[in-house]
């Protein structure tokens, strides 16, 4: 029969080898002989000195036994006075079978007193030695001691070149051993203190009077701790624990692997109290936290750790090593984790009497350090339990909490490119309006804007449904064919998969998925609001996102979207002019593209958006120029072939007017508008014209109507206003427009300005930031200004023959007061002579 192979797990093989004995070789036993050796002189040494003390004990004993012994024998009725006859009394009350032991003992004693010390002058000389040798032992461990230096690793340092430089020095060594016993004296002699001043006080408190009653209250004064005393305390403290965390995160990051266990030192930093029970600071908290964030970030890997029985499966040393360490590290990542979300939990909880200051700095700390966690590390484990987290902290009662979640989820979802954490991000968001009933925070709407949705086609589950009805087709027309033909069409399929998955089609048909996913879902949360709840508080918001996202929109939805918005429009009285711009914005933007098929007027939408357009001005809503700039785009140049020549002039004149109580870069922005409708038609030509004697009535810039408002009967005359603009552009984009938008020539615009669009001049020449584009030069003043000289007109000639005989007299009593200026009251004068 074979030999049947059995597996052995590495921990028994182990376990085996340790247990089973190996012979010792010649040299292995000669130095266990001598470690044996060594052992027992020390031993001997120990045993000698515990001897002597034995005894120095016994010769104490026999000392006693034998002076009173002595005492007793000498104490004869030979002394004098009353003493000793009191002596020899007692003596003589005794037995004499008592004395007789008495006698015995004191032989005994004196007996074992020779023997001890016939013995100790025999171990004398080797105590002696014995101790000689300790005492070296002991001066030369003291010594070394004091001169040994332990080596300690500082903070790294990052050069000029960008390579970190590792740094080390030598610190004398402190054994634990006197640092225990210093901390055991110094509590020792606070305890003697305290049990003095207890002492003190009682003894004070029995005696009434002025003196004591000074005393006691020095006393008081020096227990009597300040505020400046609190406050050094305390900055000592931070000082302290700010170099701790600073050691305890440069050892980690130096090996993490050895320093595992130092992680729960910081997380007891993060606790309210320590396991001393004392309290830690807030801003040493808050460093533990931020620490922490930091170590986290750097050491964590790219990839999702998997777990992995080593147990099961035979695994290399250094295979088993890396899982072991990934293990502990998710461990640790794991608890950094629960203790965040406890911070954000106290903020969260209903039914909480008051929540303190504390509390809610601390929870934005964490916020911050897990928006910070899902920004850096998007696919790591346990990354998921944070973006759902984070979901629900958006709608908290905290703004900046609130900013924070909502920057962080705008930066995951421009950056995502899997889109697999975008998708968990919405549906988590869809869920959480749907149970909030629509009542939200606008951070859980607006965060969506950053979607990244372009080229997305709803409709597509349809166009597949038609394509597997022609597929289904063909395979019919296939199994009539002959067997060779099935070979070859079965060959050639199998090489346009292997051709797809050379190409990456399948993780671009997974990304589109996904993306589509992201889309449905997106106007779900949208169309929802509209249907159910349209007086709600995020309706600008549903608003502009339907007006970003209105390209995608799918082809059934138009006509019931449409409706919707103009009910909006008319029936809520109360709607904003912001939500009413968003509302056209979304209308043109539907009726632009995929629209176009449907047969829907939208007169009265034109209407809206010619009534809102006077909203804006150079004030607080000078940035909702953008919404009309892109509807103008939407209405003026993509549309302008649908609109009568009326309304597209009303609309001219109207954005002219606009442009006049704006700041230089939404002026610009009108004119770049302006031009561009001029240079795509010939139409607008007529507002250049002043002959007031063509047209049909009178221009009535107040008509809610842009039909009917006769716009043909009037000029561009702002223009003119514009040319003396303290802008330059604006100049010449006057003149240019004035010119009739020349190609070149008289009034014509440079390349670099011609070729920008009205969105690029409104953003480019923005002047937010207190910087004008192109500087704008400082207006040239003189030191004095210049006095011109005029002729003088009189109305009567005896008017001028009085007026130069007064205006001399006083010349002359200013040239004898040495005055410059003249003053003359011509009325109070001409009271007097008349």
């Amino acid at each position: 029969m074979g030999m049947k192979k059995v597996k052995i797990s590495s921990v028994k093989r182990a376990a085996h080898l340790k247990n089973k004995k190996v012979p010792l070789s010649k040299q292995q036993q000669q130095k266990l002989a001598q470690e044996r050796a060594a052992k027992e002189k020390v031993q001997n040494i120990f045993i000698q000195k515990a001897r002597k003390k034995d005894h120095l004990a016994q010769k104490k004993r026999q000392n006693k036994h034998g002076s009173r012994i002595a005492d007793i024998s000498d104490l004869r009725p030979q002394s004098d006075g009353e003493d000793g006859d009191d002596l020899a009394n007692k003596l003589d009350m005794l037995e004499d079978e008592d004395l007789e032991y008495l006698q015995l003992n004191k032989n005994s004693k004196q007996r074992k007193r020779k023997y001890a010390e016939e013995i100790g002058e025999e171990n004398h000389e080797d105590l002696k030695h014995a101790i000689c040798l300790e005492k070296e032992y002991a001066s030369k461990t003291a010594e070394e001691l004091e001169n040994k230096k332990v080596k300690v690793n500082l903070l790294p340092i990052k050069s000029r070149e960008g390579d970190i430089i590792a740094r080390s020095t030598e610190v004398d060594y402190k054994p634990k051993t006197k640092i225990i016993k210093n901390e055991q004296e110094q509590e020792e002699s606070s305890q003697e203190n305290i049990e003095e001043d207890e002492l003190y006080e009682d003894s004070d408190a029995d005696v009434v009077n002025d003196a004591n009653a000074n005393v006691v209250s020095i006393n008081t004064e020096r227990k009597l701790i300040t505020t400046t005393d609190l406050l050094i305390a305390r900055q000592q403290e931070i000082e302290r624990q700010k170099y701790r965390i600073g050691i305890i995160c440069s050892g980690i990051l130096e090996k993490p692997e050895d320093k595992i266990r130092n992680f729960n030192a910081l997380f007891e930093l993060m606790d309210e109290n320590n396991c001393k029970g004392s309290i830690n600071l807030l801003t040493v908290r808050k460093l533990a936290v931020v620490s922490l964030t930091e170590i986290f970030k750097d050491i964590l890997p790219e990839y999702r750790v998997g777990q992995v029985d080593t147990k099961m499966q035979h695994v290399r040393k250094a295979t088993l090593e890396r899982v072991t360490y990934e293990n502990a590290l998710l461990q640790q990542f794991k608890k950094f984790l629960q203790r965040l979300e406890k911070l954000t939990a106290a903020i969260n909880r209903r039914g909480q009497a008051r929540k303190t200051p504390q509390d809610i700095k601390m929870a934005e700390v964490a916020v911050q350090s897990l928006c910070e966690i899902l920004t850096a590390h998007p696919y790591f484990n346990y990354v998921k339990n944070v973006a759902q987290l984070l979901v629900y902290m958006l709608n908290c009662n905290y703004p900046r909490m609130r900013e924070a979640v909502n920057q962080c989820f705008r930066y995951v979802f421009t950056n995502d490119k899997k889109l697999e954490m975008s998708l968990f991000i919405v549906r988590r968001i869809n869920h959480l309006i749907k149970s909030k009933n629509n009542n939200v925070h606008l951070e859980c709407i607006t965060c969506l804007m950053a979607l990244k949705v372009k080229n997305v086609n709803l409709d597509l589950e349809k166009e597949n449904e038609l394509k597997q009805k022609k597929l289904e087709a063909h395979r019919q027309r296939l199994v009539n064919l002959s067997k060779k033909e099935r070979k070859r069409r079965k060959k050639l399929s199998e090489l346009n998969k292997e051709l797809e998955e050379t190409r990456a089609e399948e993780n671009k048909q997974t990304k589109h998925y996904k993306l589509t996913e992201i889309v449905k879902m997106l106007f779900t949360i949208y169309f929802r609001v509209l249907k159910n709840d349209p007086n709600s508080k995020v309706l600008s918001a549903i608003l502009e996102g339907l007006a970003e996202f209105a390209h995608v929109i799918n082809l059934d939805f138009f006509a019931d979207l449409i409706d919707v918005l103009n009910r909006i429009l008319e029936t809520q009285e109360d709607l904003g002019y912001r939500e009413q711009l968003h509302c056209i914005q979304t209308i043109f933007a539907i009726l632009s593209g995929q629209g176009e098929i449907l047969n829907i007027d939208p007169i009265r939408f034109y209407q809206h958006f010619y009534r809102n357009m006077l909203a804006v001005n150079a004030g607080k809503n000078h940035d909702d120029f953008r919404i009309i700039l892109k509807t103008l785009d939407e209405v003026l140049v993509k549309r302008r072939r649908n609109m009568s020549q009326q309304r597209l002039m009303a609309f001219v004149k109207r954005l002219l007017s606009v442009a006049l109580h704006l700041l230089h870069h939404g002026t610009l922005a009108s004119l770049g508008t302006i031009k561009t409708t001029f240079q795509l038609t010939s139409v607008l030509d007529i507002l250049l014209d002043t002959d007031c004697s063509i047209g049909s009535g009178k221009y009535d810039p107040e008509l809610e109507d842009p039909e009917y408002c006769n716009a043909s009967c009037t000029a561009l005359y702002e223009l003119t206003m514009l040319a003396r603009h303290y802008h330059p552009i604006v100049r010449k984009m006057s003149l240019h427009i004035a010119n009739g938008v020349p190609a070149t020539g008289e009034g014509s615009l440079s390349s670099e300005i011609g070729k920008l669009s009205a969105l690029e001049l409104f953003e480019q020449y923005d002047s937010t930031a207190m910087v004008f584009n192109p500087a704008i030069p400082v207006p040239k003043t003189s030191s004095e200004p210049k006095i011109k000289k005029g002729k003088h007109f009189y109305s009567q000639r005896d008017f001028k023959v009085y007026y130069q005989k007064l205006f001399k007299d006083h010349t002359i009593q200013l040239e004898s007061r040495s005055k410059k200026a003249v003053m003359i009251d011509f009325y109070k004068e001409l009271k007097l002579n008349c």
